[in-house]
């Protein structure tokens, strides 16, 4: 049996269009206006991006619900504490060095919120992509799954003006798909895929890369190698 004949092409590309179609009507500015109104106020009001989780999120629902079959990638995979540490590494960091803003928040208490969101927002997206998609895609090799996650990762981003790029944001999503599928796979778990998608939230959105989100990204993946290394967990293979 080939690898293809493993997989359930017609059912991926299903539940993709359902994500990618209900995620298009905020990637793509449509629906913007209608949520900035409603969140008029709140922190969250400028943070556009993360309606865009609803439709991974009700893909996924669908997809579990219908695609009913054994899992290796988790919520909480192959150590539960541990995994849920790895996960609020980027709260932690940024909750302490703090996130400058133009809200005049405290930046302590704005990095808190911000980290906090955008891990919630990542596990959106990322119980879809490293968690269903990685599961079914998984009788492909490594670098196969961890490219096409990539590219329909980068797709699925899809906005129709001069800001998607062609280019660099689709490299961007290559290597970071790499580096999530790497994370997903070595713990099990897309808690921690979604802790690392929020840390790449936090360093490329709300303006330029600062000196500040430099120290919280290397002290961030500093944690991760030292938590990886003294915490061993012992390897489940699929």
């Amino acid at each position: 049996m080939t690898e293809n004949s493993k997989i359930s092409w017609g059912k991926l590309l299903l539940f993709y269009t359902i994500a990618f179609v209900l995620s298009g009507l905020f990637n793509s500015g449509l629906l913007t206006p209608y949520y900035q109104k409603m969140t008029d106020g709140l922190l969250i009001k400028d943070w556009a991006f993360l309606p865009a989780g609803i439709g991974t999120l009700i893909a996924v629902s669908i997809a579990f619900l219908l695609d009913r079959k054994d899992r290796t990638i988790t919520l909480l995979g192959n150590n539960s504490v541990k995994n849920i540490i790895i996960s609020l590494v980027p709260v932690l960091v940024f909750t302490i060095i703090g996130v400058y803003n133009d809200s005049r928040v405290n930046n302590h208490y704005y990095g808190f919120v911000f980290s906090s969101v955008a891990l919630l927002y990542a596990l959106t997206e990322e119980i879809f992509w490293r968690g269903y998609l990685l599961d079914s895609l998984r009788p492909l090799k490594k670098i196969k799954y961890s490219l096409l996650i990539g590219i329909a990762w980068w797709a699925w981003h899809f906005r129709f003006d001069t800001s998607f790029g062609l280019t660099w944001f689709l490299l961007i999503c290559i290597v970071s798909s790499f580096l999530l599928c790497q994370f997903a796979d070595e713990t099990k778990s897309y808690l921690t895929a979604a802790g690392l998608h929020s840390l790449i939230i936090i360093t490329t959105s709300e303006g330029e890369m600062t000196q500040t989100k430099s120290i919280g990204l290397f002290i961030s993946v500093g944690l991760w190698l030292i938590i990886g290394k003294f915490w061993k967990t012992k390897r489940v293979h699929p």
